[in-house]
């Protein structure tokens, strides 16, 4: 969700396309990546939203049984993002910061380079039931 869209009423769209789980993820703003600064790839803060903008679009759209919402809060600290170096990245400080690569230090001491919070991943329901019926 983000400046572009966070005004938008997706209700009647997602009711219709009736997906299993609909992920809303605040626009995350990450040093390195897409805040503006000289070696980032990208300039996203024009799409940067506030807390309130992000809560008033969730509030629009609470009928939807699926929706699960993810702001920056929750999104951050709570996935593991491997590089083609396969190396963790760190998101905690608002950039991408590389742990060493699972294939020289092994995916345990990489891991606990990588910022991950664990009780967050398991709080935003990151492990769920992957099946369900099907619909005709």
């Amino acid at each position: 969700v983000c400046s572009l869209n966070h005004d938008e009423d997706m209700n009647e769209h997602v009711s219709r396309l009736e997906p299993y789980r609909w992920k809303a993820f605040q626009c995350l703003i990450l040093k390195g990546e897409n805040a503006g600064g000289p070696n980032d790839i990208n300039d996203a803060r024009k799409l940067q939203i506030s807390k309130d903008q992000f809560d008033a679009f969730i509030d629009r759209h609470s009928g939807q049984s699926m929706l699960i919402p993810e702001p920056n809060t929750v999104m951050q600290n709570s996935y593991l993002l491997l590089d083609e170096e396969l190396r963790f990245l760190d998101c905690s400080e608002n950039g991408k910061v590389p742990s060493q690569s699972i294939l020289k230090v092994g995916v345990e001491q990489a891991l606990s380079q990588a910022g991950f919070d664990d009780s967050m991943f398991l709080n935003r329901g990151g492990v769920f039931d992957w099946t369900r019926e099907r619909s005709n």
